[in-house]
């Protein structure tokens, strides 16, 4: 047995080059007259079955007085039965010679792969909230450096991109590994090393780069590869994705943000283009200077700025805690209130996005103008507060707020009404950020937040403790872990940084963590800067002219989770089958598989399709196919294809389905296929 991973649009075939000509997919047949060809000894009829156990003929072709025609097809019952399935098959049976004149094309054969179309989908299927069991193992750890040894503390939020052609395909990008990048201290230093552990790409920028800034990771000259974009003392740098020093700005802490910032890239005029900002300072491409702003940098402890077009003009607006600046730096608008850091989803669901603000202990919602809508305080015995983070939380469809404060992580429900809270460590800074991820796929976000003892990941329900991860310390900054696929594997692993600094343990260096159970969804091997949004980076690292806005199809910030923003609404995998026997006569038997999704919300974790042989009551596996492209509700996806002609004589062939989203029904997940074949 073979696994392979594929995606359906790239028409990876078990059997390459295949001709066809039988086949119709079980959901359409074609209807055709010529009065110039006949049809001799054939009878082809596509049979559906269904898991009530009846059977559908559709698309009959028989001869008559020599003239060949397809009917718009026929319906009738049928003995045939699945297990456990509400799935089809279909059967394309028949030995054709075609003749036109005095031409004889031969034998009718299979043509394919079947088309995706169009089926049904079921509005209320939902997932129940799971708790899952976190059973997390370190699949790799990094604390130790060649170039500049004592350089091993990490207080950053680390990047996640792709800066090797791994799978020698002339081209760096999604398809390989990917790459963590990070800063370690003292001095600072940007090290890149492989996602999958296998060793340090380059260690560069010692000095230069400030030990607690951030990185941001993006296409910005259109040579298809990445660069990287890192902070100093009152300076920026741009880095080749080989580590070679691309060109440096020399500006004000005041403008850039001190050396805890965090920078990021967007285009901001649309151009095709992109622009580097960190703080109020606006840089082009080449990191000579656009523009700043002159009121606030995006956080009160370094600073978060980033970009959206929040209006909705095709040109995107630098956001930061009390202020909105166009692409030159001039403020559209500035409100008068403490600077903090930003965030921004849509809360009310009405299509425009609010912008969230943490600063000086509070939480606010201001609107897309920049008038305040609520302010409440963190709870707790005070602190600054971190970077927020957005997501659902709790699967009811609408975005909460999470925040870590100095002694607490506290989730705020849209209005700005406290929901839950759990007390922590964070006496250090109180600065400290989080990520979220819905880890089993039931539309409810899991918090991953990281204190100065421990990584804890909480159920955004009501906070409840899924892992407590004790390998840790950090004196902190407005760093937090991540979740991205690190190694190209299907599965999700987290990362964060450790330091000695603050006496708070022994870990220092980057740790790796997965799943032993392999339980986690799968996920982006992306995250290319501190203030991540999903859609202001492409999958090959190129950023995009025209955002997708963020908040229409995923509505949170600081999150991977690629699951539409539908609360519990589920979707339902499913498959369909047919079979095509019209080459038995060359002893050539051929399985067209369709999966698809007939729940109500997106399949976005992939899915795995195994295909096995059944023979005197004994299952064989022939083949399992692991399927990375997103279904939507109702969507079948082309046929896979399956050349089976060694097992026609199996007494049927079942396929099962599986995917690490929740489903809201896992009946339909298997098709049986009874025999005989080619009989």
């Amino acid at each position: 047995m073979t696994i392979r991973r594929l995606r359906i649009g790239l028409r990876a075939l078990v059997v390459p080059a295949l001709l066809v000509a039988c086949g119709d997919d079980s959901t359409s047949s074609d209807s055709a007259t010529d009065s110039d060809s006949s049809a001799t000894e054939s009878s082809a009829t596509d049979t559906t079955t269904t898991s009530d156990g009846s059977a559908t003929a559709s698309g009959t072709t028989t001869s008559d007085s020599g003239s060949a025609s397809d009917s718009e097809g026929t319906s009738t019952t049928g003995d045939a039965e699945t297990d456990s399935a509400s799935g089809t098959s279909s059967t394309t049976t028949g030995d054709e010679t075609t003749t036109t004149g005095d031409e004889t094309t031969g034998p009718a054969m299979c043509e394919g792969p079947p088309a995706g179309y169009d089926g049904p989908a079921d509005p209320e299927c939902a997932a129940e909230p799971q708790i899952g069991m976190f059973n997390p193992v370190v699949e790799w750890k990094e604390d130790s450096y060649v170039v500049q040894p004592a350089s091993t503390n990490v207080m950053m939020t680390p990047i996640v991109t792709s800066l090797t052609d791994d799978n020698d395909d002339g081209k760096i990008d999604g398809d390989d590994v990917p790459d963590i990048v990070y800063i370690t201290y003292t001095p600072g230093v940007l090290r890149a090393t492989s996602g999958d552990g296998s060793g340090t790409i380059f260690s560069v920028g010692a000095g230069e780069v400030a030990s607690q800034s951030g990185v941001a990771a993006g296409d910005i000259d259109g040579d298809g590869v990445v660069e990287l974009i890192a902070v100093g003392s009152a300076s920026i740098h741009c880095y080749e994705h080989d580590g070679t020093k691309k060109w440096s700005y020399s500006g004000s802490s005041a403008d850039i943000g001190s050396g805890y910032s965090t920078p990021s890239i967007a285009d901001l005029d649309g151009d095709g283009v992109p622009e580097v900002i960190s703080g109020r300072t606006i840089l082009h491409a080449d990191g000579t200077l656009r523009g700043k702003g002159t009121f606030g940098v995006g956080g009160s402890y370094g600073a978060s700025s980033f970009a959206a077009d929040l209006d909705n003009d095709g040109i995107q607006e630098v956001v930061v805690g009390n202020a909105l600046y166009d692409p030159d730096g001039a403020a559209i608008w500035s409100n008068g209130q403490a600077d903090g850091y930003p965030a921004i989803a849509d809360f009310d669901l009405d299509g425009v996005p609010e912008i969230v603000v943490v600063s000086s202990g509070n939480v606010r919602l201001q609107d897309a103008s920049g008038a305040t809508l609520w302010t409440t305080p963190l709870p707790g015995n005070g602190g600054g507060g971190g970077p927020p983070t957005v997501a659902d939380y709790d699967g009811d469809g609408v975005p909460e707020i999470g925040v870590a404060g100095r002694d607490v992580y506290a989730m705020f429900d849209d209005d700005g009404t406290l929901v839950w809270h759990n007390m922590t460590q964070d006496l250090s800074s109180g600065f400290t950020g989080s990520s979220v991820y819905d880890f089993e796929g039931d539309g409810v976000a899991d918090v991953l937040y990281a204190d100065e003892t421990n990584l804890w990941v909480y159920s955004g329900i009501d906070g409840s403790v899924k892992l407590q991860f004790e390998a840790h310390n950090s004196n902190t900054a407005i760093e937090y872990p991540l979740v991205a696929d690190l190694d190209a594997d299907g599965q999700v692993e987290i990362v964060l940084g450790h330091n000695t600094t603050g006496g708070h343990g022994p870990e220092k260096g980057i740790t790796v963590i997965g799943d032993v159970d392999a339980s986690w969804r799968p996920g982006r091997p992306l995250w290319n800067q501190h203030a991540y949004s999903i859609t202001n980076v492409n999958d090959d690292g190129t950023i995009p002219a025209m955002p997708a806005a963020n908040w229409t199809l995923y509505n949170n910030f600081r999150s991977g989770d690629l699951s539409p923003p539908d609360g519990a609404a589920a979707p339902d995998l499913t498959v369909e089958a047919t079979l095509c026997d019209l080459e038995c006569h060359s002893e050539t038997l051929l399985l067209w598989v369709h999966l698809g999704n007939v729940g109500a919300s997106a399949l976005t974790a992939g899915a795995t399709l195994e295909v096995l042989a059944v023979k005197d009551g004994v299952e064989a596996a022939l083949d399992e196919v692991m399927v990375a492209d997103p279904l939507d509700p109702g969507q079948f996806a082309e046929a896979l294809t399956f050349d089976v002609s060694a097992f026609t004589d199996a007494d049927g062939f079942i396929l099962r389905v599986s995917t690490p989203d929740e489903e809201c029904d896992l009946a339909n997940n298997e098709l049986v296929i009874d025999g005989p074949f080619c009989a």
